[in-house]
């Protein structure tokens, strides 16, 4: 089973490293809590900053559930992740976001991969990717306060 990976691509007026720094430390402001398994418990989401690290969504009073494992760091450039989010844990999919300089800003390519014969079925899950990322961008290039 092939099915194509979910690919996104935004040109940001801030710098990889800035834009990098939202999509990893701000995690669990610009996630929705829609986007989790009970939105009115939802506290946080957090990305551990390592290989290896976890990801995962807070809700009082249940605690974390991990959605995913960090599997490449690079400050500034790229993070990759395996993902269990929705979808079957002995099956992951693969998120990788990458961070490009464009002189006056950067370009952020947003990838959702990996799918096969058994997470396949959550796909459709994800097509809200771009409601999530536009939340990102906007906090990403909101003027600092």
């Amino acid at each position: 089973m092939h099915l194509d990976t979910l690919t996104y691509e935004y040109n940001l007026a801030t710098t990889p490293d800035a834009a990098f720094d939202t999509f990893t430390a701000r995690f669990g402001e610009w996630w929705h809590p829609s986007y989790t398994a009970n939105a009115a418990t939802f506290t946080g989401a957090t990305i551990e900053p390592f290989v290896g690290g976890r990801i995962y969504g807070t809700h009082d009073p249940e605690g974390e559930f991990v959605w995913g494992r960090v599997t490449a760091w690079e400050p500034g450039m790229l993070l990759r992740y395996e993902s269990v989010l929705a979808q079957p844990a002995e099956a992951p999919s693969e998120v990788t976001v990458q961070f490009h300089s464009t002189g006056d800003g950067c370009r952020v390519l947003f990838e959702h991969g990996g799918w096969n014969a058994i997470n396949g079925a959550f796909r459709e899950k994800f097509g809200d990717w771009p409601v999530m990322l536009a939340r990102f961008v906007e906090l990403a290039e909101a003027p600092a306060v």
